[in-house]
């Protein structure tokens, strides 16, 4: 979930997870239909066929997910649990880079990664040009790689080095904060339209069975119905399984949406709370911010070099011109 995303190209984990993982899940579901469930309902029906009602008898829930509508919506819904592993995955990593910046008795990792943040003293300008190369270099080619928090950290240091400002700064950590919230939320996209699919596929079975049954009407007006029922059966079971894949897949969503919001509220309390907040005032780079005492304290030294100030009366007596002789 980093800003710069690394993870681009059909060669990564999530193009792999992206590509490879929708044909995996097709072949899988595919494999498990052709060697289990079709040669059952294939059986079921010879022994139906011959008379053999004792040795028909189906398993209920093979019979549910006889169809080619089950079949793809269950293919799509195995996807779908690949790419919200993934998003899990990559969730707690973000979580657990959070917790290298913060201290042990916060829930913070064993191994201090950057102790800037774990005090409670100001941060200079210079302070903040150090340690966003430290960030840099320390984060690169360990589990910090390539994670939002040391990126934003780095970038907000960066910026506050160059300007002094702490609006710019909070501009600029709020604002790379609303990008990875919005990565996070189009990332979902994908997962959002396999739980509309899903349904759309079912209601598709659904037709194609009114329809089959529509088609062997003159077989029911003449006493057979079981081609009646049987076309009814697929297009009920189809929304059933279809319906029930797709309240899952919504759970899933929800849940991990939920911990995405949370980590990134978690990542803006940390940049207000350890950074922000900690910033010096931008008018003196070299000295820290004044106490309240001190800041009521009267400067001696300007007052000593203030000259003494003179009385109004006596201004006005030494400020008076003298008479013109022609008025006297």
């Amino acid at each position: 979930m980093s800003l710069r995303n690394p993870e681009r190209g059909w060669f990564t984990v999530k193009g792999l997870i992206f590509s490879l993982g929708l044909i995996a899940s097709f072949i899988f579901v595919g494999s498990f239909y052709a060697g289990l469930i079709r040669p059952i309902i294939a059986r079921g029906e010879l022994a139906t066929s011959v008379g053999l009602f004792e040795q028909a008898q189906i398993p209920p829930f093979l019979v549910l997910l006889n169809g080619w509508e089950q079949q793809i919506c269950l293919s799509l819904f195995m996807w779908a649990l690949m790419i919200l592993a993934y998003k899990l995955f990559t969730t707690r990593q973000e979580a657990s880079a959070l917790r290298h910046f913060i201290p042990r008795n916060e829930g913070g990792g064993r191994e201090p990664f950057f102790d800037l943040f774990y005090k409670e003293e100001p941060i200079s300008r210079a302070q903040a040009g150090k340690s966003a190369a430290i960030i840099e270099k320390q984060s690169y080619g360990t589990d910090l790689q390539h994670r939002v928090l040391p990126y934003i950290l780095a970038r907000g240091l960066e910026r506050y080095q160059l300007t002094g400002n702490s609006l710019e700064v909070t501009e600029t950590v709020s604002g790379r904060l609303d990008i990875a919230a919005e990565q996070q939320d189009s990332e979902l996209s994908i997962l959002r339209y396999i739980a509309w699919a899903i349904p759309s596929i079912g209601f598709i079975g659904t037709v194609r069975g009114i329809g089959l049954a529509l088609q062997r009407a003159d077989e029911a007006l003449e006493g057979d119905i079981s081609g009646v029922t049987a076309a009814l059966g697929l297009a009920f079971n189809s929304t059933l399984i279809a319906l029930m894949l797709s309240i899952v897949l919504m759970l899933g969503i929800h849940l991990i949406a939920s911990q995405q919001e949370g980590l990134i509220i978690r990542l803006q309390t940390f940049c207000r709370e350890r950074f922000i907040d900690r910033l010096r005032d931008k008018s003196d780079p070299a000295s820290p911010l004044p106490s309240v005492a001190e800041a009521s304290k009267p400067n001696t030294t300007e007052e000593a070099r203030r000259p003494p100030e003179q009385n109004p009366s006596e201004e006005t007596s030494t400020t008076k011109k003298p008479k013109s002789k022609l008025l006297q």
